[in-house]
């Protein structure tokens, strides 16, 4: 995510960047250098229940030092409103996000964290067998999803398992929906500068839209509003607010 950091640093928005032990990069590499015939087991527990439970609490923690610390280093911590914070991830951090913002899991709320005041999740989706409105009707504040058709394996549905949460969530005039035409699963990772036309213009789309979704519903700054009514997308893409 270092491109979404970069730009929302920019942007004057105060960025965090979490790392999980147990499904962080260290974990993927020691997946590739596995035998062959460990390397399902493996990836079950780097993307198991355990670690959607340890990487909620890592979120939390992270939360409760920013209460308790007022200096991290040579990083003023004091800068930091506690009442204007966002989350944001990719992937299986969007299910941490999807987590922390009300999703049910196992029909209960059990992972939801008051503090944040509006989510985005890039290629997220559903954890498990249900009904969408019935997992994601918990979660009542402002959401931005983000995918792209072409964001999973030819062998399914891509367009129904990435909107499953946009599907879920309570129309409350605070959910937006950004799926871009073929845009693929690593062009929402952020991690490194896009080289092809499609890539960057996905990536400055989400730049523009997160910073717009931030500014409104961290900052209260109604001029956003006319990017997430109006946001410019081709017509390949597919914007929604409900």
């Amino acid at each position: 995510g270092a491109q979404w950091a970069r730009a929302w640093a920019d942007a004057g928005l105060a960025v965090i960047g979490l790392q999980h032990p147990g499904s962080d990069d260290a974990a993927y590499a020691a997946l590739a250098a596995a035998p062959p015939a460990e390397r399902a087991a493996r990836l079950r527990a780097a993307t198991g229940p355990q670690q959607l439970v340890a990487r909620a609490g890592d979120v939390r923690f992270v939360l409760d030092e920013l209460g308790r610390r007022r200096r991290e280093g040579r990083c003023d911590l004091g800068r930091i409103d506690p009442d204007r914070i966002g989350l944001a991830g990719h992937s299986m951090g969007a299910w941490t996000v999807q987590a922390l913002a009300g999703q049910r899991w196992g029909g209960e709320r059990r992972l939801i964290d008051r503090r944040p005041r509006a989510f985005v999740g890039l290629s997220g989706s559903q954890l498990e067998p249900g009904d969408p409105a019935q997992l994601f009707d918990g979660i009542a504040r402002p959401y931005l999803v983000i995918s792209g058709t072409r964001d999973g394996g030819a062998e399914e549905d891509i367009v129904a398992r990435r909107t499953a949460v946009w599907r879920g969530l309570p129309a409350d005039g605070r959910k937006y929906l950004a799926l871009f035409g073929d845009a693929t699963h690593m062009m929402f990772a952020g991690n490194r500068p896009a080289t092809l036309p499609l890539g960057q213009r996905v990536e400055a789309d989400v730049i523009r839209l997160t910073i717009a979704f931030w500014r409104r519903w961290l900052l209260e700054d109604r001029r956003a509003d006319a990017v997430l009514a109006n946001p410019g997308l081709t017509a390949a893409d597919r914007w929604e607010q409900k």
